[in-house]
């Protein structure tokens, strides 16, 4: 439901509009239908989005997207206070502002992105109410906020609504994946380099074991007995590991001694480049992290696994993805530490990943 005091959004034009989404990786990835669902029901609008600079790329190449506006918000927020920090704050926004925006949608919700949502200048400026918003003084940068209803559980969703109450046009399941345009260089250079590490391996899968949530992760023993019990059924499988920190690579490097065969650490990739080689696997299993998010992007078939978080609220959707979620009756309790993490990661079963993508092999791509 929509709530816009003093306006009557429906009979707007739209000439101009600016997607607010700054961060995370995953959480862009699950925005991208916005654009999607902007160009049918906005199709003579010209669509803008800021984001973190660090995540530019995976917009760059979108043609839904006529501009990308980087913005450097994790660098401004190390130097917060310093001159040259408020100079370019300062340019940005008048930046923005010239771009003359019909109406700006902030579908993050937090202090950061509603500043943005108001320095560019948009007459009309949509979030999040007071139930949805993810830090309340959010609420003071918008002038036109959007209830979350009871069937938006998953993240995508809950986007579409906030662009999609401003129009007649509805929005359904089909509209939740995400399509991530890659560029015929880097799927070119994908398929030599999987090659090169798996030469005949057959399937090939990706594994990303890490996350920024040490509740999001499981250990690397859960991933090789996953590895191991796929490989009763698929005996050919070959693995590449995609990895984001040192503890990360030295993960991977522990998964492989403890597996052998074909399962082999990737080097570190753009993030462009190791999605085109999840879609050059075409298989992908991890648990609620970013590569996650951008391997179903990408469009491979994929497997998670959630503890902290909901899979009913983030896994990719569509019928190509499986999730686990962990049966305890504290799951998803978006906690970054917890006194039963081991008891929680414990209740996840290596067989149990491995049946759900061994039932993904079974299916004609």
């Amino acid at each position: 439901m929509l709530s816009c005091p003093h306006m009557e959004p429906k009979t707007l034009e739209f000439h101009r509009i600016l997607i607010v989404k700054l961060s995370a990786l995953g959480d862009i990835l699950h925005a991208l239908p916005v654009v999607s669902y902007l160009r049918r029901a906005a199709p003579a609008a010209e669509l803008h989005w800021a984001v973190d600079a660090s995540f530019a790329e995976i917009l760059a190449g979108n043609p839904g997207i006529a501009r990308v506006v980087p913005l450097p918000i994790r660098e401004w927020k190390g130097r917060a206070g310093s001159p040259a920090t408020w100079r370019e704050a300062r340019d940005a926004a008048r930046a923005l502002r010239r771009e003359g925006y019909d109406a700006a949608f902030d579908i993050q919700g937090n202090i950061k992105s509603g500043l943005v949502t108001r320095l560019s200048g948009a007459p009309l400026r949509v979030g999040f109410d007071r139930e949805g918003v993810r830090e309340s003084p959010n609420l003071l940068f918008t002038n036109c906020k959007v209830r979350l209803l009871p069937e938006d559980r998953h993240i995508s969703r809950k986007y579409l609504r906030v662009v999609g109450d401003l129009f007649d046009i509805p929005f359904d399941a089909g509209d939740l994946a995400p399509s991530l345009p890659i560029a015929r260089e880097q799927l070119a250079a994908a398929g030599p380099l999987v090659r090169e590490l798996l030469a005949d391996a057959a399937p090939r899968m990706a594994l990303h074991p890490g996350s920024s949530w040490p509740t999001k992760t499981m250990p690397p023993a859960f991933w090789a007995g996953a590895i191991r019990a796929l490989r009763r059924s698929r005996p050919g499988l070959g693995v590449v590991i995609s990895w984001g920190s040192e503890e990360e690579r030295r993960e991977a490097q522990e998964i492989r001694a403890s597996t052998g065969g074909a399962v082999v650490p990737l080097p570190r990739l753009p993030l462009m480049t190791l999605a085109a080689v999840y879609r050059e696997c075409g298989y992908v299993m991890a648990p609620d992290t970013g590569p996650l998010h951008l391997a179903a992007a990408a469009g491979a078939r994929t497997v998670s696994v959630f503890r902290a978080t909901a899979g009913e609220r983030n896994a990719p959707a569509g019928p190509s993805h499986r999730f686990l979620q962990a049966p305890m009756e504290c799951a998803a309790c978006l906690r970054r530490t917890c006194d039963r993490d081991r008891e929680c990661r414990a209740s996840l079963l290596p067989d149990d990943a491995a049946a759900l993508m061994d039932g993904l092999m079974s299916f004609p791509v």
